[in-house]
């Protein structure tokens, strides 16, 4: 009878204490999915919330490309945001002129521009070297022949790939240099066909902007 009564006290004690533990000690939360590890994706950079703009550029550039049967130059001018550290957007214009090209008051000849849709992706920016891919989507003009303020203008429309190779020189500027290839549809009018309008690029632009903050 001692012994069972012993029994007893024990067995209330070790559960009384066992019961004291476990509600003095907090539960050890569970994982939720949110806090799985997620694979890393093309867009991973972009905040959930909405799009999350990482910096900003604005390029000068300057490049030569064959044009109409002739070797022309290419000054131009892109801006744009960054949306994160591989992603860029933006808007370019560059202007089309060669040796043949005439601009006098009363007189226009050879002359021409095209721009648009500016888009950028970038490896490895954080490194002192890296590439970037980028493409200019939209249309131009060329002016073949003018006087005052009419000109036997033509139409176009632009596809524009390059590869770059980009250089930090600075903490706001960089530098990049490039090929690539224009694809244009030229439209009715006087001047070079769309076989003629197409060709090589060459490109060096200098950046200014804040990158990737």
């Amino acid at each position: 009878m001692k012994l069972a009564t012993v029994g007893a006290v024990l067995s209330l004690f070790v559960s009384a204490t066992a019961f004291a533990q476990s509600t003095s000690s907090p539960a050890l939360p569970l994982p939720s999915p949110a806090s799985a590890a997620e694979p890393e994706t093309l867009t991973s950079g972009v905040s959930p919330g909405g799009t999350k703009i990482s910096g900003w550029f604005l390029a000068p550039t300057f490049g030569t490309t064959g044009f109409g049967g002739r070797l022309n130059y290419t000054p131009g001018l892109r801006g744009g945001i960054y949306l994160n550290k591989r992603f860029a957007v933006g808007l370019t214009a560059q202007g089309l002129a060669s040796s043949a090209t005439t601009l006098k008051e009363n007189e226009v000849r050879n002359l021409g521009s095209y721009g648009g849709l500016f888009l950028q992706y970038i490896w490895h920016s954080d490194q002192l070297m890296h590439a970037t891919l980028e493409s200019t989507i939209g249309n131009g003009r060329w002016c073949a022949a003018g006087t005052g303020n009419t000109c036997a203008d033509k139409n176009f429309l632009v596809f524009e790939p390059v590869a770059n190779l980009e250089i930090n020189v600075a903490k706001h500027v960089r530098l990049s240099s490039g090929v690539g290839y224009r694809f244009a549809a030229a439209g009715n009018g006087e001047g070079p066909s769309s076989r003629d309008m197409s060709g090589l690029v060459v490109r060096t632009s200098l950046i200014f902007g804040t990158f990737y903050r």
